[in-house]
This record gives structure tokens, C-alpha cells and sequence, in this order.
């Protein structure tokens, strides 16, 4: 019993953190595209993120959470590997 539950405890939290990563890398190439440029994707590190002291006159996108890109980013290949998925069985046939 403690040797499954240390196993599920690791590829749980390893599969966790690449599902994630990947969500979030796809989402935040997903979400400009889509977007047209009008929203961005806030960084990973939301420790280093510091507000601009200076306001320009220039307009800046608005930002998605990291979460809701992550996501949008696995929508979007769950959505690419279903068609990915038809395609193939549709030239097979």
C-alpha cells in the first residue's frame, strides 16, 4: 500500500506539472492568435512581475490568467487531435 501510494503521489504530481506546462505553452500561442493581439498571456512567474511606474499613451493587451490559458490550451488540443484523429481514419478508409 505505501508503495502505491508514493507512486501515485509522484506521476500525479509530474503528470500535473507537464499537462500544465503544456496547456499554458499552447495557450499562450493559442490566445494572441485568436485574439488578434487584444489580450496576452500573463507570465509564469508571477513573482518577478512588477507594475510600470510610467503610463504611455500606447495601448497594451489585456492579459488572461495563466490558468484560464492553460485551458484554453488544452481545449484547443483536445480539439486538434480530434480532428487530427478523423482526418487519419478518414484517408484509412
Amino acid at each position: 500500500m505505501p508503495a502505491s501510494l508514493l507512486t501515485e503521489i509522484l506521476f500525479r504530481g509530474v503528470f500535473e506539472v507537464i499537462l500544465y506546462g503544456l496547456g499554458y505553452v499552447v495557450g499562450w500561442l493559442v490566445v494572441p492568435i485568436f485574439s488578434f493581439g487584444r489580450y496576452s498571456v500573463e507570465p509564469w512567474d508571477f513573482k518577478s512581475r512588477r507594475k510600470s511606474g510610467s503610463h504611455s499613451r500606447k495601448r497594451r493587451p489585456k492579459q488572461v490568467s495563466a490558468d484560464a490559458a492553460c485551458s484554453i490550451g488544452l481545449v484547443t488540443l483536445a480539439v486538434a487531435s480530434a480532428i487530427a484523429y478523423f482526418v487519419w481514419r478518414a484517408v484509412d478508409a
